[in-house]
């Protein structure tokens, strides 16, 4: 007796003493349960309220097949709960071998409610069900390149939900309670237990979802109709920075994400460089009126061709046009003449115009996935003084249609580079309002230069007799561009990217629209393809916006 005394307490020591912290854990595992308690990812709307992202809660419902003793009984009252077949759930239930087996990811929220009263009533065992956030979409692919989307693990990716992922995240908070045998969750232990959630921001962008619209809707038809590949259009204020649409075509459904190509959800506009063509010869014309090289009113000679660095630089038509003014140069969009303006602007001065209209370099947008383009510099190593000339009209350069828009935009607001962003404000869970405002980075040209270059590209549209961008009661200021596609051993021998770049009204600047169109296949030329696009978008954006006729404008001033 003696002898099997001490083995038991031998026994109860080891148990109660040697074993005694990793026999607390144990139980404490069994009895303790700490939930998740999520946060509400933040909302993304547009500048006039319309909502482009938001959380949606869920139930997901689980059960212990294990510890469930009725499960036919079980399946009659989830069944109508969880909008299920009793027989589905009979086999869920039953299917002792699992630890866990999960019968639903989307119960509504109204489930939550039966749910419980069900358990409390005693009709169910063994059944843990929780609220989950997921991401929707009511937009659907409304402004998708800008939204991006949130993945499975609920982390943003592209867009906005990219790059302000940390803002819009919040932070899920912790819940401690204890469980029954049944493995239900009773009372929470005394509080204060773990840590509440912080929901996310709600982030307010600057684009209108009406605009957007007409940009989406134009393009999509645009890209049909000339039976392109895809396309781009922005619009900016170019007086502050404020992208007021940015689409691309084709756009994916934001709601579809899992079962689509995530190549979809780059953003052209701001991650997929191009060489732009004819438009380039816009800043060419300002770097040589802004650096003095050049006067406002110069006649140049175009004899047809013109030798830069060993290359035989031509006009597109392979024409000479004798002495020409710098209107025509730019609505005959004329090679050579802008070759010439580059050689007499030199290679110091005119690149680094170019890096102050904020080409090869990121504009710092408030957009996941930008890309800083690409410009050779005198130097470098890969710099030929052939690429003087090439520049000049905008070949051997890669640029975004981001950087086209803003570069036109200092033009249009009398010289400044402006930061171009998207979000307008965030809202921090606690009501507060952090506020963005237009950013200034440099000032590129005087004043008067920009208008001497506007009223050259105004007039240059109105004398270019296939230009289709004009406007009715509104004067356009722009140019076009009909760019080769780079291709091993030189350029495409078929396609083109035909685009157009302009701002209205011409003397008053308030809207900054880039039309770009991929490989069309009905007409190679920008003139033919994107400006009648410009036409139909600022037509429209003129009449959302109550933009009034140039004549009647003029006259209310007065």
């Amino acid at each position: 007796m003696l002898a099997a005394a001490l083995v038991i307490v031998v026994r109860l020591g080891y148990w109660q003493v040697a074993r005694h912290d990793d026999l607390n854990k144990l139980a404490l595992a069994l009895r303790e349960r700490t939930m998740t308690e999520y946060a509400t990812r933040g909302d993304i709307i547009t500048s006039d309220g319309v909502l482009l992202a938001t959380d949606i809660f869920y139930y997901e419902v689980a059960a212990h097949p294990h510890l469930i003793q009725n499960p036919k009984e079980q399946a009659q009252v989830l069944a109508p709960v969880l909008n299920m077949s009793e027989a589905e759930l009979v086999q869920k239930l039953s299917d002792s071998s699992q630890q866990t087996v999960m019968l639903t990811l989307t119960a509504p929220v109204s489930a939550g409610k039966e749910l419980t009263a069900l358990r409390n009533a005693g009709k169910i065992g063994a059944i843990e069900f929780v609220a989950k956030p997921q991401r929707r979409y009511p937009g659907g692919s409304l402004a998708a390149h800008i939204v991006g989307f949130t993945s499975a693990s609920r982390t943003g990716a592209y867009g906005v939900e990219q790059y302000f992922d940390e803002l819009l995240r919040g932070r899920d908070g912790q819940i401690r309670a204890e469980a029954d045998a049944l493995g239900d969750e009773t009372l929470p232990f005394d509080l204060p237990q773990g840590s509440p959630a912080v929901n996310g921001s709600t982030v307010v962008l600057t684009i209108n979802s009406a605009i957007q619209s007409i940009v989406e809707r134009e393009l999509a038809r645009g890209v049909q109709e000339f039976g392109a590949k895809s396309g781009q259009i922005l619009v900016l204020d170019p007086q502050t920075g404020k992208i007021l649409a940015l689409a691309s075509y084709p756009a994916p459904d934001l709601n579809a994400f899992s079962t689509t190509r995530l190549d979809a959800y780059a953003d052209p506009a701001v991650s997929l460089p191009y060489e732009p063509g004819s438009v380039f010869k816009a800043f060419t014309l300002a770097a040589g009126l802004d650096s003095g090289k050049i006067s406002r009113g110069i006649v140049l000679n175009d004899p047809g061709s013109v030798v830069i660095g060993g290359r035989t630089i031509y006009n597109s038509d392979r024409r000479g046009y004798g002495n020409v003014d710098l209107v025509t140069a730019m609505a005959k969009s004329l090679n050579v003449i802008a070759s010439k303006i580059a050689l007499a602007t030199g290679p110091k001065t005119f690149y680094q115009y170019l890096h102050d209209f904020g080409f090869g370099a990121l504009s710092n947008v408030d957009l996941a996935g930008e890309i800083p383009g690409t410009v050779k510099n005198p130097g470098d190593g890969i710099w030929y003084e052939s690429d003087l000339g090439t520049n000049s009209f905008g070949q051997g350069i890669a640029t975004t249609p981001l950087q086209m828009a803003n570069a036109m935009a200092v033009i249009a607001n009398g010289g400044k580079l402006m930061r171009p962003y998207i979000v307008d404000r965030i809202i921090r869970p606690d009501g507060t309002v952090e506020t963005r405002s237009p950013y200034m980075i440099r000032r590129v040209l005087k004043p008067e230069t920009a208008a001497q270059v506007t009223d050259i590209l105004s007039q240059s549209i109105l004398t270019e007799s296939t230009n289709k961008a004009r406007l009715p009661g509104y004067t356009i200021a722009g140019k076009t561009g009909t760019a080769q596609i780079p291709a091993p051993g030189g350029y495409d021998p078929k396609w083109t990217i035909a685009s157009f770049s302009g701002y209205f009204p011409a003397d008053n600047p308030q809207y900054v629209i880039l039309v770009k169109i991929d490989r069309p296949q009905k007409s190679p030329w920008g003139s033919q393809v994107a400006s009648p696009i410009f036409a139909a978008v600022a037509q429209q954006i003129a009449q959302l916006t109550g933009l009034p006729p140039d004549d009647v404008r003029k006259a209310m001033t007065k």
